[in-house]
C-alpha cells in the first residue's frame, strides 16, 4: 500500500513542521488522537472529506498528502502568509524609523536652537508599539496584543514625561506620577486578557469518528 505509506509519512512530516502534537492536531480536526496515531502509523486512512480538511489546514493539496514525501517540507499556505506578514510589518517599522530620522535631521538643520531633537526617536517607540498592536489585533494574537498594548502605554507615557520635562519652564517635582496612569492601564490590560482567555475556553467533548 504505497499510497497509505506516503500519506502516513506526509502526515507526520507536516504535523511536525507545524510543531503540533497528535492530540493538538486531533483537537483541531475534531477527531480522537488515537485516529491520528493510526493514520500516521499507516494502520488506517481518513476518508476523502477528512483528507480535504487536513490539506486545507496545512495549506497543501490532497495530492501533496498522497505523493511520495520529499526530504524538505514544501512551504505551506500558512508559512507563506506568515512570511508576508513579517515583511509587511518590517516595512511599516522601517517607514517609522525613516520618518524619525527625517524629523531629527530637518529639525536639527532648520532649528539648531532646539536641543531636544532626540525626542523624535523617543516618539518612534510608541509609534512602533501602535503598529505592532494593530497587526497583532488584526491577526488575533491575544497574548502578543496584550504585550504590545502594554508597550504602547508605557512608551507613550515615557515620551509625554520627557516632553514635559524638557519644555515646561519649571517641571513639577511630582511629574513622575504620570506613570501611575500606566500602572492602572496595565492592570486593565491584564484583566482584559485573562477575561478574554477564560471566555474562549470551551469544554472538551471530543467525539471519536469512524476511521476507514
Amino acid at each position: 500500500m504505497e499510497v497509505k505509506e506516503n500519506l502516513s509519512k506526509n502526515l507526520v512530516k507536516y504535523r511536525k513542521s507545524f510543531k503540533l502534537t497528535q492530540a493538538e492536531l486531533a483537537e483541531k480536526l475534531n477527531y480522537s488522537d488515537k485516529a491520528v496515531s493510526k493514520w500516521e502509523r499507516g494502520e488506517s486512512m481518513p476518508d476523502l472529506s477528512v483528507l480535504k480538511q487536513i490539506a486545507l489546514f496545512y495549506g497543501v493539496s490532497v495530492d501533496d498528502l498522497l505523493a511520495p514525501p520529499e526530504d524538505s517540507v514544501k512551504p505551506t499556505l500558512k508559512e507563506r502568509l506568515k512570511t508576508k506578514r513579517a515583511i509587511l510589518c518590517l516595512c511599516c517599522l522601517g517607514l517609522i524609523l525613516l520618518v524619525a530620522i527625517c524629523g531629527f535631521a530637518f529639525i536639527d538643520i532648520l532649528f539648531p536652537s532646539i536641543k531636544q531633537t532626540y525626542l523624535s526617536f523617543i516618539l518612534a517607540l510608541p509609534a512602533y508599539s501602535i503598529v505592532l498592536l494593530v497587526f497583532s489585533c488584526k491577526w488575533k494574537k491575544r497574548v502578543i496584543t496584550a504585550i504590545f498594548a502594554s508597550l504602547t502605554v508605557w512608551t507613550s507615557l515615557l515620551f509625554t514625561y520627557l516632553l514635559l520635562l524638557e519644555f515646561l519652564p519649571v517641571p513639577p517635582h511630582n511629574l513622575w506620577e504620570i506613570f501611575l496612569i500606566g500602572a492602572a492601564l496595565q492592570l486593565l490590560i491584564i484583566f482584559w486578557t485573562v477575561y478574554r482567555k477564560l471566555k474562549n475556553i470551551k469544554p472538551k467533548n471530543k467525539k471519536t469518528k469512524t476511521e476507514l
